[in-house]
Parts: structure tokens; C-alpha cells; sequence
């Protein structure tokens, strides 16, 4: 059976201490391809690119539905990773191909009030977090390679296409 192909950015959004925005989801629907997994987990702002929309401008609008963030506020960098893997999306099988982008801040202040109706009913919160706090987390945080692939990225150096990462390692718990 092929799956659906959902087409989504996701964005390493940065503030100006280094923190890195993650989002916690609860919904118990989205699980690893295998049915396992679940809820709660934490990953980077982003989503679904809308027809006739750049990945750049879905970045953009997803930065600011997820988080407040206006576009003023924000310095769009490259594109640096990208992936692809198979999951349960609110009870769906889909494909599921991503691209990363970086994205800088000096807003401070974050809302949820911009959510989508599907986001409302998951979306728990926002929270900034050191790459000590990711490296240490006991939490499940997604993209699971994050603690490998971000320092680079804090520290500037892109490469110079992006990076396929291997977005369908399962799930795990650190500490």
C-alpha cells in the first residue's frame, strides 16, 4: 500500500542564548509506524507546507501559528537537514518528508493563541532548551539525532547541502 506524502518544514528555531524551541505534543492518535511510541514527546516548530506555498513561507507561518514569533522578529537561515520516515499521524499512516530550517529570534515573548484547531486539542506547551537539557533529557525529543546533528548548527556551521538525516530511528528516552 503507498502512503499519502505530507510535505512539512520544520524549523531549529533559536533564540539569543542558544536555547532551542521545542514543542511538547500529547496525542495519544500519532505513534511510530509500528503503532508504538506515543504521547507525550517533544520536537521542533513546524508542519505541513500548503499548496502553493515555499517551503520558506510555511516555515514563516508555522513559526508564527505554533509560537507567536512574527516574521519581523525572525532571521531565516538555511535549509540544513532533511529526512524522510513513515508514522501514524492523528490515527492516519502517512509519509512524512521533512525539511529543517534555522531560524533566529529576539522575541521573547511566545503565545499559543495561533494554533490550528487540530493543534489546539495537542499542543501542550513551548519550552526553550539548552543543548545541555536535550542532551540530558529524560524526555522523548525528536528528531532523536538532535544532540548530534544541533551543535554544529548553534555554532554556524551549516553544511553546505543539507544533511539526510535518519528520521525513522524509534523513539527513545535519554539520561
Amino acid at each position: 500500500m503507498e502512503l499519502p506524502i505530507r510535505n512539512s518544514v520544520r524549523v531549529i528555531l533559536l533564540n539569543q542564548k542558544d536555547e532551542l524551541l521545542l514543542v511538547l505534543i500529547d496525542d495519544p492518535t500519532t505513534k511510530s509506524k509500528d503503532g508504538s511510541g506515543g504521547s507525550p514527546f517533544w520536537f521542533l516548530v513546524g508542519g505541513g507546507i500548503e499548496k502553493n506555498e515555499s517551503m520558506e513561507e510555511a516555515a514563516v507561518r508555522e513559526i508564527f501559528e505554533e509560537t507567536g514569533v512574527l516574521a519581523a522578529n525572525l532571521q531565516m537561515g538555511p535549509a540544513v537537514w532533511f529526512g524522510e520516515f513513515e508514522f501514524i499521524l492523528s490515527g492516519t499512516p502517512v509519509l512524512e518528508k521533512q525539511t529543517f530550517f534555522v531560524a533566529k529570534t529576539t522575541q521573547t515573548e511566545l503565545s499559543l493563541t495561533n494554533l490550528t484547531e487540530s493543534e489546539k486539542g495537542v499542543v501542550r506547551r513551548l519550552e526553550w532548551f539548552s543543548l545541555d537539557r536535550i542532551k540530558n533529557s529524560t524526555e522523548v525529543i525528536f528528531p532523536v539525532d538532535l544532540p548530534e546533528y544541533l551543535p554544529d548548527i548553534i555554532a554556524g556551521n551549516y553544511p553546505q547541502k543539507p544533511l539526510c538525516l535518519d528520521l525513522g530511528k524509534p523513539a527513545k528516552k535519554r539520561g
